[in-house]
């Protein structure tokens, strides 16, 4: 069977981090807008929670927030549990990668590049180079 999504969106609201012996798990909320409107010339959307550990979850804590763009690829998992006596059914994104594709402002391109100094990439074997509307890609 295939379960692949991809979606682009924004985030509704900053993302939720928990941590748990030592490994980080990131949810959020994604806006997904539909290519159509409705008869009052209103953005449909669609909301999907996502869901994200280890590397990814750490790298969404530190550079997301509410309103970020980001395309994700993932897979759908359902679950169920019971509240109060009856049985609730949720839908959920697991998060494989992720790709920030908000443009970066000054503020976050100098705090990348106290934590990448300038000394340390030239003097790697990788080459990085920070601009301020690159996509970084977390996988």
């Amino acid at each position: 069977m295939i379960n692949n999504i991809v979606i682009v969106g924004r985030l509704t609201k900053d993302p939720k981090i928990y941590e748990k012996e030592g490994s980080k798990l990131a949810t959020m909320c994604v806006a997904i807008t539909r290519n159509y409107r409705d008869q009052e010339q209103n953005t449909i959307c669609d909301y999907l929670y996502c869901k994200a550990v280890g590397k990814i979850a750490n790298n969404i804590e530190l550079y997301l927030n509410k309103g970020s763009l980001v395309g994700i690829t993932g897979r759908m998992q359902s679950r169920k549990y019971e509240k109060e006596g009856q049985m609730h059914f949720v839908s959920e994104l697991f998060i494989e990668t992720i790709k920030f594709m908000s443009p970066r402002n000054k503020d976050e391109v100098n705090k990348l590049r106290e934590i990448f100094p300038i000394e340390q990439v030239h003097n790697s074997n990788k080459e990085i180079t920070l601009r301020d509307n690159d996509i970084y890609e977390i996988v």
